[in-house]
């Protein structure tokens, strides 16, 4: 079967040796051929083609249905100069003369055979040395084979750097040219750290169509395939990342216009990748690589849950055979992590008519039916060292820090939306409120030390939050120390984000300070999807953050933009779990938070908070399984901000210091998404009254809830 796979990497149809070609590095140059004629034996270099052109810059390689068995053919590049190859896959290949087709290449060319034709036209992209991407033919059904081109696509864009090229199969039985009929011809391009797709019908004088988004944070060359492992086809995407490592994402076959889920980032041991190219081989069916990092090639494969370097192609240092990559990871799932459906039949627990019960007297419950679950960034507590010794009562908390530090980032320049923005002005109490051309956000993430910019820790992508903060009026009054500019209140939840971070989430909070009180929350919801969409977008964002798993976390005002966009249909992002901060608004004007399920809320409310007042309790009520709801006694409104707060009236009288308060929200919110985002059960045990949160033994938190499988805590 002829290769409709883009790369410099495949499998033999007729023999199953794994054939690569690379570039060699060393005079006389041109193109090193190696072949793995077992799949436990080594890679060997077979034969040099193409000495004496000078330096070759890239090659592709496929096999076709020319010869029985079918030839090698491979497209070349030197210089900006492209020059076609073949040879018989014999045991000693000898590869022919080049022949010189094309002038005014630039970066690496990708080449298939396709369905068009009796004989299956090669197809050939490369990036054009003017800006856009050259796409060439050749006519395998005349004689002369020759190649025609180039047709140039994308020029809009500027110049590219490196192409991957794909011919899909229409596997229907009324396809109008047959049920294995030839499909559309699709390419992946990268122009600086982005990767845009274009595609186009089979036949002569189909027009390309594009580009379309894909992802971004990325370098080098890099590679599609039509995976069928599994089940139907899936078209799974690899790439290196910017920094290290590779990436993965997917889509299913044929879902035009649907995004690719992911990224699962993996091989970060490698250091920087260059390029990387992929085969489904058989008869072990499975995913296989190919990958060019720091000066060698790299051949990896993915069996079952795990990824493992198989050999070192091209590199006098020897590897041992099949050793884990120290950034082994599962295969990306294709569901996200939501619980259970709910069950509405049962009431919801009561939250209101009980006294405060202390956690520690009630022993861990039973959670039979609930599948195994591990949170992956929290270590096994030690079983050499005894417990901790309870802490009496009123102690300060002591929550166990996560295993990352915290790093920040400012962003200064976040675009907004047209649905975020006022058509012009807004009038409020005599002032007049305006949207900037570009708003403001922090970003905490996960990283090897604490401060501004620090080291991304391995491990990565992690699941993401995107926070709504509180808002207050222009004529509220402060207390000391608090800071006297409203565009500064999206900063205020740092503590909690930076916690967030520690435990392993990347959390983003943009400037909802322009938004007046009264406005609706689908325009904060906006600016919150707005955030997302800039941090997916961004160059460092696939390396960050897990978009297949995403959570929100609104305060006061600002649940009510969080609820507004996890009921947003049309949002980009599938939002994974809720938690509400002390919300506050009118309960009348909320949105139907019991739409929410299966998906999971947790609520947080303190009893001297005078400004959420009954909301949180009425929003419970209204939600449907799973949720949970926790009371923190004598914690005010203001009282989870870092530095913000309010003089009586304006807020209510605190029973416990700021950092009470603080803690105590910062380890329920942090077992909330462990919990729903991770599947930590330890975590879901805490917040349905089962077991205790750890550092917090000793307090009395009443936690109300109502699990998918119909228990219920308080």
């Amino acid at each position: 079967m002829p290769t409709t796979t883009s790369g410099f990497f495949l499998q033999c149809a007729s023999r199953g040796t794994l054939e690569l070609v690379l570039p060699a590095a060393d005079t006389p140059f041109g193109v090193e051929h190696h072949r793995r004629e077992e799949a436990s034996g080594p890679w060997r270099h077979v034969a040099t083609f193409a000495s004496g052109l000078g330096p070759v810059d890239a090659v592709s390689l496929i096999q076709s249905n020319f010869g029985d068995p079918g030839h090698l053919e491979a497209v070349a590049r030197i210089g900006d100069r492209l020059a076609a190859f073949w040879c018989a896959p014999s045991s000693e290949p000898s590869w022919s003369e080049p022949r010189f087709f094309a002038e005014g290449a630039a970066g690496d060319p990708a080449l298939i055979q396709g369905g068009f034709g009796g004989k299956g036209n090669f197809e050939l992209v490369v990036p054009h040395a003017r800006g856009g991407i050259a796409h060439y033919h050749r006519d395998n059904d005349t004689a002369e084979l020759g190649w025609r081109g180039p047709v140039i696509f994308g020029e809009g864009l500027g110049r590219f750097e490196a192409v991957a090229m794909i011919q899909r199969v229409v596997d229907e039985p009324r396809a109008p040219h047959g049920p294995h009929a030839p499909g559309d011809l699709e390419v992946v391009a990268r122009v600086g750290d982005r990767l845009v797709m274009f595609w186009r019908s089979p036949g002569s004088g189909a027009a390309w169509h594009g580009p379309e988004e894909v992802v971004s944070g990325v370098r080098g060359a890099p590679a599609l395939v039509r995976s069928t492992i599994g089940g139907p086809g899936t078209l799974e995407l690899f790439s290196p990342l910017a920094r290290v490592g590779l990436a993965r994402w997917c889509r299913d076959d044929g879902a035009r216009g649907a995004r690719f889920r992911g990224p699962t980032v993996f091989a970060t041991d490698l250091g920087r990748c260059d390029a990387v190219s992929v085969i489904e081989s058989w008869p072990l069916g499975r995913i296989e690589l190919a990958v060019r990092a720091e000066g060698r090639i790299v051949h990896a494969a993915r069996d079952g849950a795990v990824w493992s370097q198989r050999a070192i192609v091209g590199n006098a240092s020897p590897s041992p055979a099949d050793v884990p990559s120290p950034a082994t990871l599962p295969p990306p799932a294709t569901t996200t992590n939501r619980p259970p459906a709910a069950t509405p039949s049962r009431p919801p627990a009561a939250t209101t008519n009980r006294p405060p019960a202390a956690t520690t007297s009630r022993p861990p419950a039973a959670t039979t039916n609930r599948p195994p679950a591990v949170t992956p960034s929290r270590p096994p507590p030690s079983t050499s060292s005894p417990p901790p010794a309870p802490l009496p009562t009123g102690a300060s908390p002591r929550l166990r820090a996560g295993p990352h530090r915290a790093g920040f980032r400012r962003i200064g320049a976040l675009s907004l939306s047209a649905d975020a923005c006022y058509p012009d002005t807004w009038p409020f109490q005599g002032a007049i409120y305006r949207c900037p051309a570009r708003s403001a956000a922090l970003l905490y993430y996960p990283a090897s030390a604490d401060g501004e910019e620090a080291p991304l820790s391995p491990g990565g992508p992690f699941p993401v939050i995107a926070i709504a903060h509180e808002r207050r009026l222009a004529t509220s009054v402060a207390t000391a120390g608090s800071p006297a500019g409203l565009a500064q209140d999206y900063r205020q939840l740092a503590g909690v984000m930076a916690h967030l971070a520690r435990w392993g989430f990347v959390v983003v909070a943009p400037d909802l300070s322009w938004l007046t009180p009264d406005d609706a929350p689908l325009r904060r919801a906006a600016v919150l999807r707005d955030a997302l969409t800039y941090l997916r977008a961004g160059s460092r964002g696939p390396v960050l953050a897990d978009f297949a798993r995403v959570g929100l976390l609104g305060h006061g005002l600002g649940a009510q933009a969080a609820l507004a966009l996890a009921l947003d249909a049309a949002c980009p992002f599938d939002v994974c779990a809720l938690a509400l901060l002390a919300p506050a608004g009118a309960p009348e004007r909320a949105l139907s938070i019991d739409a929410l399920a299966p998906r999971p809320v947790l609520v947080v409310r303190g009893t001297a908070d005078p400004i959420a007042a009954a909301v949180p309790a009425a929003l419970y009520d209204r939600a449907r399984a799973p949720k949970h709801l926790v009371t923190l006694p004598g914690a005010n409104h203001f009282g989870y901000t870092t530095s913000l707060g309010l003089v009586e009236p304006l807020d209510g009288h605190a029973g416990l210091s700021r950092r009470e308060q603080q803690a105590i929200a910062m380890g329920y919110l942090a077992a909330f998404f462990n919990g729903y985002l991770r599947d930590g059960r330890g975590d879901l045990d805490a917040l349905s009254g089962k077991a205790p949160l750890e550092g917090l033994e000793a307090r009395e938190i009443p936690v109300s809830a109502e699990v998918p499988d119909g228990a219920t805590g308080s």
